[in-house]
């Protein structure tokens, strides 16, 4: 997306000074240079609290001190804004921001336009961000909110601590909370997915939600119809008994069910004695003692299990204990190659000092024994076999110990009405009012499942998004953007001259880069390639291939912003001191003997504005960028496309103007 910065601007506590800009040019590499402790590497942290960091980077001391308001001057597809936000102050953050067209010079008095949480939300749909939220999820987490132009700052920044970071490529995402929320980001900036098909894909996970839920439910309805199917049987073993049904009226849980919907019809109209037949105490006697007999052979089945399963544990210990025993002794057994070797034909005996070669076939007896224990002792360590026999037997349990749990159940019912009152009458009243309530139940969960024709108007709404999804082509530009990106870092990556590890690609997943020889050799990232020149070079080209593909005409509705600031780049040749003293920012007299010593570091200083330069002009010049450096116009002066922003070489200057301190 067109967004460039025009100026920085800062606006001084003592109103008596000038407001102080530093001017950029939208097509041409600005650089900003000068001796250390001048304010260049503040100049991020100042833009990007401008755009509503969430916290403030910038250093405390003078220019805190200094300073009322930070702001830019920018340009959003063509149009002049004023993006501003007042110092922290003692504070760790300010919220008050100026957000607003800019047609007239800057004002004096800058006054707070917006809120921070309006700030934002002006600025999403400034920049026409989505509303769609990345998760499925309702309740947002914390790396599920909507796509914001905050987690698109990793495509503009390469501070000091990134540029030539081994282990991490992008700006922020060495915190894992901005490295997840740029990981679901990263395809919509790159133009793999749009607004519609975060929106059918968001829509699709909804209902794969709803549609897991209503499993769910159904699973919990099965495992409650098994409840139920006790129930039942245990309230008709006690109707058999008083004579409210034969053990022929029914079979199965829900025939038993209409028959006792059909009793409690006739109770409610007055004529359940119509319906009595004669009682049959017998059957529950013979029930009570079936049941019993069956949890008892339950029990005995669970106990033999247990058993079982501890002989299986124990067997498992002994071999894992048998063969770390092994393990410690092979490590105490000398090499057998070395001795052979080492004793040659014939040796002289240990014990009688004879000539002999008989000591081979001892060693040769003692390796095959070592081998064979060896060989013994991998197999019980690696062998499964145990395991699963335990896996097996703790299912058997579990479905032993379901149907125990039943048996008992439905003995303990029938065990219960030897204890009820003697009125056989005032029994079948009972058993009337138990049947009503379990009937209500009954009903209650049934009408509760009411989910097959949903599931099924789900599963025909997700098969209509998935060939939707399928069909969006989002496979084929996924590729076609790694193919890209991997043949612009590439083609950077080799002005560099750097190490070559094979085909380069951009990890969306890992968030770095990944190199691989072949497609049946394992891939190599970032962190394994060495030194810090490579690591600085990789990043660079990366961002370089980032820009020149987010330029081209059929990225012009990504969201990434169209400016690149790095900080330093030359710090792996000529790195700075623990003072902060760096040797490209000394006296034009000591710069040139260092031209001459170190004549290599030096061109390949140079190589590196030759190369942004270069990706510049690759790009149609349709972006900005930035450098913040020591490395003076010495360096690189004399390359198209480069302009001098600021030179803060001269004691006193920086960042902060002179008169504002004095």
């Amino acid at each position: 997306m067109q967004f460039s910065i025009e100026q920085l601007v800062l606006w001084p506590v003592n109103k008596k000074n000038s407001v102080h800009t530093l001017p950029f040019e939208l097509d041409k590499v600005n650089i900003i240079h000068g001796r250390s402790g001048t304010g260049k590497s503040s100049i991020i942290a100042i833009i990007d609290y401008c755009l509503g960091a969430s916290r403030c980077s910038i250093p405390v001391g003078i220019i805190r001190d200094r300073v009322d308001w930070f702001g830019l001057v920018v340009r959003i597809r063509g149009a002049r804004f004023l993006v501003a936000r007042k110092t922290p102050g003692e504070r760790q953050i300010s919220k008050e921001f100026i957000l607003q067209p800019l047609e007239d010079d800057l004002s004096d008095l800058p006054s707070a336009t917006h809120d921070d949480r309006q700030f934002k939300q002006d600025f999403n749909r400034l920049v026409r961000l989505t509303n769609l939220h990345l998760s499925d999820s309702e309740d947002v987490g914390q790396f599920d909110g909507r796509p914001s132009y905050r987690d698109l700052a990793a495509f503009n920044f390469l501070p000091q601590h990134i540029v030539a970071n081994p282990n991490t490529l992008f700006f922020k995402a060495d915190s894992y909370k901005h490295k997840e929320r740029l990981k679901k980001v990263m395809p919509f900036a790159l133009g793999i997915v749009n607004t519609e098909y975060v929106a059918k894909e968001r829509e699709r996970m909804l209902l794969a939600r709803q549609l897991e839920e209503l499993a769910a439910k159904k699973a919990i309805h099965i495992r409650s119809m098994e409840t139920w199917n006790a129930e039942v049987e245990a309230l008709w073993f006690e109707g058999i008994e008083l004579g409210l049904v034969t053990s022929n009226d029914a079979t199965g849980t829900n025939g038993r069910i209409s028959i006792f919907r059909e009793l409690h019809a006739s109770f409610l109209a007055g004529g359940l004695t119509d319906k009595l037949k004669t009682p049959n105490y017998a059957f529950t006697n013979q029930k009570y003692f079936e049941v019993q007999t069956l949890e008892e052979n339950l029990q005995a089945s669970a106990d033999v299990l247990r058993r079982e399963i501890r002989g299986y544990e124990r067997l498992a210990k002994r071999a894992n204990d048998y063969s770390s025993a092994i393990t410690l002794e092979k490590e105490r057994v000398i090499n057998f190659d070395w001795l052979k070797n080492s004793l040659g034909g014939e040796s002289e005996c240990v014990v009688c000092g004879s000539r002999t070669n008989q000591i081979h076939n001892v060693i040769d007896h003692l390796e095959e024994e070592v081998a064979r224990v060896s060989g013994l002792s991998q197999v019980l360590f690696e062998s499964p076999i145990v395991d699963k026999e335990i896996e097996a037997a703790k299912t058997r349990l579990f479905e032993v110990q379901e149907k125990l749990h039943a048996a008992r159940k439905i003995r303990s019912n029938l065990g219960r009405n030897d204890s009820v009152t003697p009125d056989s009458l005032s029994r079948v009243y009972v058993l009337i009012g138990r049947v009503q309530a379990m009937l209500i139940a009954f009903a209650s969960m049934n009408n509760s499942d009411d989910a097959g024709g949903l599931t099924t108007d789900i599963e025909g709404q997700i098969r209509k998004l998935d060939i939707y999804l399928k069909s969006s082509g989002k496979g084929e530009r996924e590729a076609n953007v790694d193919r890209k990106l991997s043949e612009l870092i590439t083609k950077y990556a080799d002005d560099f001259k750097l190490e070559r590890r094979g085909l380069i690609a951009l990890d969306k997943g890992e968030l770095t880069l990944s190199f691989q020889r072949s497609r049946s050799e394992k891939k190599e990232y970032l962190w394994e390639v060495g030194s810090g020149a490579n690591w600085m070079g990789y990043h660079v080209a990366t961002f370089l291939a980032l820009h020149e593909f987010l330029a081209q005409d059929n990225q012009a509705q990504s969201p990434a912003f169209s400016f690149l600031i790095i900080d330093q780049p030359s710090q792996v040749y000529f790195p700075s001191a623990a003072s902060g003293a760096n040797q490209l920012g000394g006296e034009d007299s000591l710069l040139h003997i260092l031209k001459e010593e170190r004549d290599v570091d030096v061109k390949a200083t140079t190589r590196i504005f030759e190369i942004l330069a270069k990706g510049l002009e690759a790009a149609k010049f349709r972006y900005q960028i930035i450098v913040l450096e020591h490395a003076d116009k010495t360096i690189w002066g004399e390359i198209p496309n480069t302009v001098e922003v600021a030179n803060w070489k001269s004691e006193g200057q920086g960042l902060i103007p002179r008169d504002w301190i004095d």
